[in-house]
């Protein structure tokens, strides 16, 4: 009985915030390669000081 209705309150919660849930979901991923493409460049900079002496 209790896991019927958890299954019920989670597809309710998924219908319900779907297109909510997809967006924080593309956001994070987003922020997640922007923050990575970030450090990879810091990363090389620092790389090509580093070679400079």
């Amino acid at each position: 009985m209790t896991t019927a209705f958890i299954l019920v309150a989670l597809v309710l919660i998924i219908t319900l915030a779907g297109p909510t849930l997809l967006f924080i979901c593309v956001g994070y991923a987003d922020y997640v390669l922007e923050r990575r493409r970030h450090l990879l460049a810091v990363k090389h900079a620092v790389k090509r000081r580093s070679d400079e002496f």
